[in-house]
């Protein structure tokens, strides 16, 4: 038996079609259109970055650019909000030989923009060492200089040291080591498992804690450990050879198209050049030495 409630819910449409006095009736519905959430693990966000047209950036768009706000005295922001530093004025040159407009994001944390990067919301990260890991997922410039990463542990400590690279290392088993989170320390050192590693979104972070006895080692530029210490008065000093020798790029997004990064390098290979490269380098560190040259 039919219910009542039934028949009255059907009575509109019953109605309806009568109406129509015989003639046909289209009915259209229409699906909602899924949404892609901006959550999405990592492997769906590939999958559909993948399937997207390459990011083409002319002259009048305004690329932005990644710029570690802690990483004095070559990029750094000011107590006045004003990003300073070697990378920075560099890129700012670099810009304008291309008569590129740009926009600068300082940023304190690797792990966010390493999502950036990846899905094109940004487009270029200032300071990137060369290593596969990178190329994998980053599209890299030319090089411009090579970084020489030492150690950095508390004054007095003799236990860490080494006059190779393999010394050091071995002096490093069962230490706590602070590192960047997917930085190129953690890269180089991640498969030593004799090695306790500390992640930090920076390794300026990671050398506070240094000072302050919660770690035993932080692997940095050795300019960048002497300067923070210097600032704050930390007891931290470098300790034995480079860890690691790495040519510095600039890094692209892998979802832009190559015209940005051929316009950057034509850009940047005149300013190493006609010497502006050289005379701001100078003006920061002194003559580049040979062995800082790629």
């Amino acid at each position: 038996m039919i219910k009542k409630g039934f028949l009255l819910s059907c009575l509109p449409l019953i109605l309806l079609l009568c109406a129509c006095d015989n003639q046909e009736v289209e009915l259209v519905f229409q699906k909602k259109q899924p949404q892609i959430s901006t959550e999405s693990n990592k492997e769906s966000i590939s999958g559909v970055e993948a399937s997207k047209p390459l990011i083409t950036l002319t002259a009048t768009d305004t690329v932005e650019i990644l710029v570690r706000q802690d990483g004095a005295p070559g990029m750094y922001l000011g107590s006045d909000g004003i990003l300073r530093g070697f990378y920075v004025d560099l890129e700012r040159m670099v810009m304008e030989e291309m008569g590129q407009v740009y926009h600068f994001v300082p940023y304190s944390d690797v792990g966010p923009l390493l999502h950036g990067l990846k899905t094109g919301v940004y487009h270029i990260a200032l300071a990137a060492p060369d290593l596969p890991d990178y190329r994998s997922f980053l599209n890299l410039s030319i090089p411009y200089e090579v970084l020489h990463f030492v150690t950095f542990v508390q004054k007095g400590n003799s236990f860490i040291s080494g006059s190779t690279r393999e010394a050091l290392l071995t002096s490093l088993h069962g230490k706590k080591v602070g590192v960047q989170t997917q930085g190129h320390i953690y890269q180089v050192l991640r498969e030593i498992r004799e090695i306790e590693l500390v992640e930090y979104p920076t390794t300026t972070k990671a050398l506070e804690d240094l000072n302050k006895g919660l770690l035993d080692a932080v692997p940095d530029v050795k300019r960048i450990g002497i300067y923070y210490s210097s600032l704050h008065n930390w007891d931290i000093v470098p300790a034995g050879e480079p860890i690691i020798s790495q040519e510095i790029t600039t890094a692209f997004s892998q979802m832009l198209e190559e015209s940005l990064i051929e316009r950057y390098n034509k850009a940047l290979k005149t300013l190493l050049a006609d010497g502006r490269f050289d005379t701001l380098y100078e003006s920061y560190f002194g003559p580049m030495a040979d062995e800082d040259r790629p």
